[in-house]
């Protein structure tokens, strides 16, 4: 146990999982002997064993902690592979118990496959639970954990301290956040790939709960079932899927010899349906959880938790009014943080609230978040915040040539690992009372980590996002924009930011609250910015930083200073793709339909004149990568647009890079390193634009023209392209029908040809 580490924190991690493993030890025969229930025990766990380490890491020694889930890791794996192939035996027993006769001989063919695969795979369940035996792994953990559990116990320290709960509101509020993030699949069944990603989000969220169960008196055993039932539905829904999958390749040959179709095809039929039952119940569970605002209160119950303990402001709780200074998008931006705080303390604050955006753009990160972690602000996470730490936990370093990927390298190598775990350790929303007034803190808006929140937002808007919000105060950042207003009794308010203004006033803002009144009023501070940026240039961070802070101006308007001459641009791009020697009419084909395709659905993706540049440059080299060979084309058309001289400046060159990346095969991903660089509102303008280039590609298949004019019509539901062609257009029409799955999971509307 680390010498600061909380007692009644580390006794919690203790027992729970020495409870774990415990229970891994009572289920070694099951698991040697093949019995499948012991095999499932086991899984659950060894899967809680390695949800619980991470959260309580700290309490151990490193070695220990790195050894323990590696060993643990491998069995999981093992055992998984093994739990699979029985509920595949189950479930083809159960279907031989009423299968016909002509469908038998190719269930039973199923059925001896599995049997087999799964006598292979248990020498691979022997052997993993050979090595955690030769190597003591469990009988190390629980020695450890007995004797752990044993003398802080005899200290009687509370488990239920504020440091647990603040863990629990840290790693909950991540885990609801990873699953909130897969959503958009929720409308679409055939979202196979996110619902599969979803039951893992979701059962990661359900053992982050069984983890501070002993924190509460009801065991949180209301949220546990609510998401063990989702969890379950998903689970069944990937069983099926796995089913179909598999069987679409199984299924192809065996029709004669044997009979095996009749069995093969009834199975499919069967997980068919099921699935699309499996469906409708996940979504109207899904809906109903949203509708009950199931997500948004779990981290309320550590909220909870936390107001009985010592506050992180000990001011919140005194019984006369106070003065709380408000900050957001800090930045990196070390003077104008410390000129804030000068102020504030001088009109008297007594705590201060962030809202997160401690990082990036600025030149010292690391001192600024030391700074609000020993002052004790009270702090949100931030969207930079995040991507920082993303950036600096991926095993693959991202290369990016946008300013923006420069910014998130430069802090990332900045941090210390105890502000990266400080980062990682905030909440995306705080929920306080304040003298009487329920207070929301969250970074963005109270709808989500995307929209901006400002003064040019209606009242309108403002209005349903109180109705969201369901509070007195909101306080936001993000959008850089200082402002207060109420509307229909909400008092919402965005101080601006410290370390990085956009409304044309360098000088660093932020707000005050007065709990006498529960007003708020906006402060601007004078502080060197040219001592900033003198920092900057020592960082050596790109020009178009410095700047954006010495003329206090978002990066958006500076780029709109350098508007980019398209035609020269854009015959610039043109003669060298020429010159990479890429397939030229096919290229222009494909350019012809999606600029056409792009001005038709503008009203459903909103972009603008330099967004359909992008589009084209993209689509004159997204086949660069062909002139290297044909697998994996699209990762080479990514690295040789990265690579060559083009008249790109660094931000166009990364999406362009990313367009052609992304026009084949599988949709962004958030781990991917390619878009690491890339904010909220650059990575669903790339969905949009690739979502239209797939379409267009997908209508040249042949690369020869055949599809001469598109023409869209946008409904409700579906956006029907109309297609003229003189000729044959078969092989287009299933290649187009292909790659619109981007298009449906960025604009939520299905795609139907004619």
């Amino acid at each position: 146990m680390g010498k600061n580490e909380d007692p009644g924190f580390c006794l919690l991690g203790a027992t729970m999982l020495l409870r774990h493993v415990t229970d891994l030890r009572s289920n070694l025969a099951g698991a040697r002997g093949m019995d499948a229930e012991g095999v499932h025990q086991m899984r659950v766990a060894s899967r809680r064993v390695r949800a619980a380490l991470p959260v309580f890491s700290s309490c151990f020694k490193k070695s220990q902690h790195g050894r323990w889930r590696k060993g643990v890791k491998g069995l999981t794996g093992a055992l998984g592979e093994a739990r699979d192939t029985d509920v595949q035996i189950d479930y083809l027993r159960s279907f031989l118990e009423r299968a016909s006769e002509a469908e038998g001989p190719g269930a039973r063919y199923l059925l001896d496959a599995r049997e087999a695969q799964r006598r292979e795979q248990q020498e691979q369940v022997l052997g993993w639970l050979d090595n955690i035996r030769e190597e003591g792994v469990i009988e190390e953990m629980e020695s450890v954990l007995a004797k752990k559990v044993q003398a802080l116990g005899h200290r009687k320290p509370d488990v239920r301290g504020r440091t647990a709960y603040a863990a629990g509101l840290a790693h909950t509020s991540f885990r609801v956040a990873e699953l909130l993030k897969l959503e958009a699949a929720v409308g679409d069944p055939r979202a196979k790939d996110e619902h599969h990603r979803m039951r893992i989000a979701a059962k990661r969220l359900r053992y982050t709960l069984e983890t501070f169960r002993p924190l509460f008196d009801d065991q949180l055993k209301e949220e546990i079932g609510a998401l063990k039932e989702l969890q379950d539905l998903l689970g069944e829904m990937h069983d099926c899927d796995v089913w179909l999958a598999t069987l679409g390749g199984e299924g192809g040959c065996p029709t004669g010899e044997g009979g095996l179709a009749p069995g093969f095809k009834a199975i499919m039929d069967d997980r068919n349906g099921e699935r699309n039952d499996l469906y409708r119940r996940f979504a109207a569970r899904w809906s109903c959880l949203r509708k009950e605002r199931f997500f948004e209160r779990l981290p309320g119950r550590f909220q909870s938790g936390l107001a009985g303990k010592d506050a992180a402001i000990p001011v919140l709780q005194a019984p006369r009014p106070v003065k709380l200074a408000i900050v957001a998008d800090v930045h990196g931006n070390i003077g104008a943080l410390r000129a804030v705080m000068d102020d504030a303390r001088g009109l008297g604050a007594e705590g201060f609230l962030n809202l997160g955006d401690m990082v990036g753009s600025g030149p010292c990160p690391e001192e600024v978040v030391r700074t609000l972690r020993e002052e004790h602000f009270l702090s949100v996470v931030g969207n930079f915040d995040l991507k920082v730490l993303e950036f600096s936990r991926a095993s693959k370093k991202p290369r990016s040539a946008s300013i923006k990927g420069a910014v998130i390298a430069a802090a990332a190598r900045d941090l210390s690992p105890e502000s990266l775990d400080f980062i990682a350790s905030l909440p995306p929303e705080i929920r306080l009372e304040i003298g009487g007034k329920k207070v929301l803190m969250v970074h963005a808006s109270p709808a989500g980590p995307v929209e901006h929140v400002g003064p040019e937002t209606s009242d309108q808007r403002l209005a349903e996002l109180g109705a969201i919000a369901d509070t007195d105060i909101v306080l936001v950042g993000h959008s850089h924009q200082p402002f207060v207003r109420k509307v229909d009794g909400v008092l919402f308010a965005n101080p601006g930011s410290v370390g990085r203004p956009v409304d044309r006033d360098p000088r660093a803002s932020y707000a005050v609250l007065d709990t006498a009144d529960h007003s708020i009023s906006l402060r601007r501070v004078e502080y060197d910015v040219e001592a900033t940026i003198a920092a900057l240039r020592a960082k050596g961070l790109p020009e178009d930083v410095v700047k954006v802070f010495r003329e206090g101006i978002s990066s958006a308007e500076r780029g709109e200073r350098k508007k980019v001459d398209r035609t020269p641009a854009l015959m610039g791009v043109e003669k060298a793709a020429r010159k990479m020697n890429v397939d030229h009419q096919h290229a222009e084909n494909v350019l012809r339909l999606a600029t056409s395709l792009f001005r038709q659905l503008k009203p459903l993706h909103g972009l603008g004149g330099h967004d359909r540049f992008l589009l084209e440059a993209a689509c004159l080299l997204h086949d660069v990568g062909t002139t290297e060979g044909m697998k994996g084309h699209n990762r080479t058309s990514y690295r040789l647009i990265m690579e060559s001289p083009l008249p790109l400046d660094p931000d166009d060159r990364t999406m362009v890079a990313c367009l052609a990346r992304y026009h084949r095969k599988r949709p962004p991903r958030e781990e991917d390193p390619e878009i690491a660089g890339l904010d909220d509102k650059d990575r669903r303008r790339l969905r949009s634009l690739a979502s239209i280039l797939r379409i267009a590609d997908g209508l040249d298949y042949g690369h020869v023209g055949r599809v001469k004019e598109v023409e869209c019509a946008i409904q409700e539901s579906e956006v029907i392209i109309r297609v003229r062609s003189d000729n044959e257009w078969s092989a287009e029409l299933e290649a187009a029908e292909r790659k619109a799955d981007m298009f449906r999971s960025t604009f939520g509307r299905r795609v139907r040809f004619e």
